[in-house]
């Protein structure tokens, strides 16, 4: 799959900040739902609206990995914050997989007022209703 956008772009104009292999990784998946909600239209006239959708929605994307991961060191509604191996120490902190599953659920939200705020005007993101 083609992507919608690169992390020059992204760097420069969108000015983001995740780290490179994270976005090469991310931006398939970005500019995969960016395209099926766009109903895989030409973007033509519209490429500047739709690489700065996909960089929101790849940092959205990113957002959501990280708290799948916070999710899976959570421990008994707890959240795993440090460890140490020497006179064995961990260190914890109050954070349910419930709240957790309520951060996903916002994000993957976002995602849609995202495409909304970038490609409303557009008409890339007209059904036909």
């Amino acid at each position: 799959m083609t992507t919608y956008t690169n992390y020059n772009f992204y760097i420069d104009i969108y000015k983001g900040n995740m780290p490179q292999d994270d976005f090469e990784r991310l931006v398939i998946k970005a500019s995969y739902e960016v395209q099926k909600n766009i109903f895989n239209r030409p973007i033509t006239g519209f490429e500047e609206e739709v690489q700065m959708a996909t960089c929101s929605i790849t940092d959205i994307l990113y957002k959501i990995e990280q708290l799948e991961n916070k999710k899976n060191t959570t421990i008994s509604d707890k959240t795993l914050k440090s460890e140490s191996v020497g006179n064995y120490s961990r260190t914890f902190e109050n954070s349910s997989v419930t709240d957790i599953d309520v951060q996903i659920s916002n994000q993957k939200e976002k995602i849609k007022e995202e495409l909304r705020n970038y490609l409303l005007t557009t008409g890339l993101l007209y059904r036909g209703v």
